[in-house]
C-alpha cells in the first residue's frame, strides 16, 4: 500500500512521463524518477510518434532517438525503477494521445516538459501541454525546459 497525503492507495501509484524521443530534458526524467521513488510508484514512459519513426519491425528507426531510449531503459534498470515504455503510433496530436493513455491506464500523475514559446511559435508548433492540462484525468507536474529567450 502507498500513503499519499494521509490516503491509503490500494494499488501502486502510476506516474506517466511524456517522452519525446528527440529532446526530452534529463530534468524531466529526473523529476519523474524522484516522484516514483518518493511514492513507491511505477513509471510509464510514453511517447507519441508518427508512423514513419518506426522501422518495418516496429522499432525506433532514428539511430540517435533509439540510442536515447535505450540509455533511458538502462538507467531505469540500474536504478531499479519499475517501468513500462510505450511507443504510441500517433493517432492524433501527442497531447491527446498522452491524455488518452492516462485515462485508459488509470494514471495518477503526469510529468511533462514545458518550453516557453512565443505566440507565433505556439501557432506553428502547437501547444501539447495546454491540451494535457485542460483534459488530463490527474494532476500534472510541469518541468520548465530552458530554451531561447522569447522576443515578441
Amino acid at each position: 500500500m502507498v500513503y499519499l497525503e494521509g490516503v491509503v492507495a490500494e494499488k501502486q501509484l502510476r506516474i506517466l512521463v511524456g517522452y519525446n524521443l528527440y529532446f526530452t530534458s534529463d530534468e524531466v526524467i529526473k523529476v519523474a524518477i524522484n516522484h516514483v521513488k518518493a511514492f513507491g510508484a511505477k513509471l510509464y514512459v510514453v511517447s507519441s510518434i508518427v508512423g514513419h519513426s518506426l522501422d518495418k519491425d516496429g522499432n525506433v528507426a532514428n539511430v540517435k532517438a533509439k540510442a536515447r531510449l535505450d540509455k533511458l531503459r538502462e538507467r531505469l534498470k540500474q536504478e531499479n525503477i519499475p517501468n513500462e515504455v510505450h511507443l504510441i503510433v500517433r493517432q492524433s496530436d501527442p497531447g491527446v494521445d498522452l491524455v488518452r493513455f492516462a485515462v485508459e491506464n488509470e494514471i495518477d500523475e503526469m510529468v511533462i516538459g514545458f518550453k516557453v514559446r512565443s505566440t507565433i511559435g505556439e501557432i506553428i508548433f502547437g501547444s501539447n501541454y495546454r491540451t494535457m492540462i485542460a483534459q488530463a484525468p490527474c494532476p500534472i507536474v510541469t518541468v520548465h525546459v530552458p530554451g531561447e529567450p522569447i522576443e515578441e
